[in-house]
Order: C-alpha cells, then sequence, then structure tokens
C-alpha cells in the first residue's frame, strides 16, 4: 500500500501512520467522524488528484479497499 495514503489518512484521523495498515478499518478508529471523512476525502484529491466523492467511503471500509478504489479511479481517469 503507497506510503502515500497511509500518510494521508493519518493526517486525516490525526493519529501516528505506524498506527494503520491494509486492514485498518477507518469507521472503528477513534478519530473517525465526518470532519476526518471529509478530510480523509479531500487529502486523497490532493495527494492522488483524484475525486472521489465523500459517497465513496461508503462503498469500502480498509485503506486496502480504498487503495483498491483510488487505483481503478486513476486507471479509468487517463
Amino acid at each position: 500500500m503507497p506510503v502515500k495514503l497511509i500518510e494521508t489518512a493519518a493526517r486525516a484521523f490525526n493519529i501516528p501512520p505506524e498506527s494503520l495498515s491494509e486492514s485498518t478499518e477507518f469507521r472503528t478508529l477513534l478519530h473517525w467522524d465526518s470532519f476526518a471523512a471529509l478530510a480523509l476525502v479531500y487529502g486523497i484529491e490532493d495527494a492522488f488528484g483524484v475525486l472521489l466523492g465523500y459517497g465513496a467511503l461508503n462503498e469500502v471500509t480498509t485503506l486496502g479497499q480504498l487503495n483498491e478504489l483510488i487505483a481503478t479511479r486513476l486507471r479509468h481517469s487517463g
């Protein structure tokens, strides 16, 4: 999983990057709320140039799945 995604998620959740992994279920994190969700969506847009939209987070539950969604969007946007 890209370090860039781990760092983006860590900033959004305000937690250390080393506490995150591919299997992290972001909705179970203590710092998960609507602000963290928006920070994650906007952070991904800035880091990867991919527009996910807030609703995209309903499609995935783990950071690994989020990584796959980003990769899919990148493949279809180019």
